[in-house]
């Protein structure tokens, strides 16, 4: 027998966008965890490397934007220089990438868990103050008929529902394996003007499907359209143009 589930939609939804101090979390939590392991049982040469490679992926994520496709691409080549370095150790006796293991190998790399801690430490306030701040200045919320932008101190914003295009994306594969982090674009219901960006939205794909409800109980009506028109050229004013956005490299979805 069929089970119904009468599960009541959302009536809003409320989030948040944050700078990109967002994507240090990790540093913070391996320096706190590496200090509870006990110094007998810790090695400290492999602590030393995971924690150099967790700052490398942070820098990565907060200083540049890899998109899925240049991800993908460097893969393939690492990939293929990878193979063909083990084809001429086997066919040449030419250890090319054993030589460069053993370099880094003989750099005798040391986690310091004092230093580890300290540096979340100190961390962990400008983190706390990101968090604070990012709730009080960018605060979304998406109802039946508005989305809203609510700044703390600052003259609120927002823009009728009418008939809306919302698209999700993202440009960064990084951000995307750390926080679930992507963007959320709100365009007009034509689609040619882009009314709202809103950046590094964590968990993006699960506020996508919540968004997604709260969309799908309001129909677009031919008035809605012809308001939403009349409204586009105010919103083009009022925003700044964006930089054009690859289409090559971000994983999207739409919605009407």
């Amino acid at each position: 027998m069929a089970k119904h589930h009468n599960k009541q939609a959302p009536h809003a939804v409320t989030f948040y966008s944050y700078p990109k101090l967002l994507f240090c979390w990790p540093l913070i939590a391996i320096g706190l965890l590496f200090r509870l392991i006990p110094e007998s049982l810790a090695n400290l040469e492999v602590m030393g490397w995971f924690y150099l490679l967790t700052v490398v992926m942070v820098i990565l994520a907060v200083g540049v934007d890899i998109e899925r496709n240049t991800a993908v691409f460097w893969l393939v080549v690492f990939g293929f220089f990878y193979f063909l370095g083990l084809w001429f150790q086997e066919a040449k006796s030419f250890t090319f990438f054993g030589n460069i293991y053993n370099w880094f190998a003989n750099r005798d790399v040391q986690y310091n868990q004092s230093f580890g801690l300290v540096l979340s430490i100190f961390l962990i306030f400008p983190y706390a103050a990101m968090i604070i701040w990012a709730r009080l200045q960018h605060k979304w919320r998406i109802t039946h008929n508005e989305f809203e932008h609510f700044s703390f101190g600052r003259s609120d914003d927002s823009l009728a529902r009418g008939a809306k295009r919302v698209r999700s994306t993202y440009p960064d594969l990084l951000e995307l394996l750390l926080c679930g982090a992507g963007t959320l674009i709100v365009y007009s219901a034509t689609g040619r003007t882009e009314l709202r960006r809103i950046q590094h939205v964590p968990l993006l794909p699960l506020l996508r499907r919540r968004v997604d409800r709260i969309l799908e109980m309001t129909a677009v009506t031919t008035t809605d359209a012809v308001i939403d028109e009349e409204t586009e050229a105010e919103a083009e004013e009022a925003s700044a143009s964006p930089e054009p956005e690859s289409e090559t490299g971000d994983m999207d979805q739409e919605n009407l």
